[in-house]
């Protein structure tokens, strides 16, 4: 998988901002976890377990095949559809794509909390421009917002 923006010496959250700036029509959020970056990065890596819990477009997510961070996945969406995507996953960085989405998560540590941001990226859909446009940026802002709530709350357990 090609990841062009995977230099190990940029900050993760940088890194995501360079994505999001190549990406036309990428949503991004963030949010200050009150939890350590361990245990959001452990809930964020978790992608079988912990994705259903707080995508709730996603139904199911299985890695059919793992060469050391670059994964193949298997996620089945809330209709039951089945979409191959390939990953990239380490500490602070996560990055998934197939076809038709681009999904990404980074995270740094702010002392005993971690800042984490979190991506989303529909292939070939962009919105019309005016009033469709801010409306699908705002409904994804939404969604990510209460994403990050979910990991957060998630994080709290995964850290005990």
């Amino acid at each position: 998988m090609n990841d062009p923006v995977a230099h190990p010496d940029i900050d993760p959250i940088d890194r995501l901002a360079i994505l999001a700036a190549a990406l036309p029509g990428a949503v991004v959020g963030q949010r200050r976890i009150a939890a350590p970056f361990e245990a959001v990065w452990q809930v964020v890596a978790d992608l079988e377990h912990a994705t259903p819990r707080y995508e709730p477009g996603v139904a199911h997510v299985r890695v059919i095949e793992r060469r050391g961070e670059f994964l193949r996945l298997l996620v089945q969406d809330s209709a039951g559809r089945e979409d191959a995507m390939d990953a990239r996953l380490r500490p602070g960085w996560c990055l998934m794509q197939s076809a038709t989405v681009v999904i990404a998560f980074a995270a740094r540590r702010l002392g005993s909390e971690t800042l984490l941001a979190h991506l989303e990226h529909r292939r070939g859909q962009t919105p019309e421009p005016g009033r469709s446009e801010s409306h699908h940026r705002r409904a994804t802002l939404a969604k990510i917002d209460q994403e990050l709530h979910t990991i957060e709350s998630l994080a709290a357990h995964y850290g005990r």
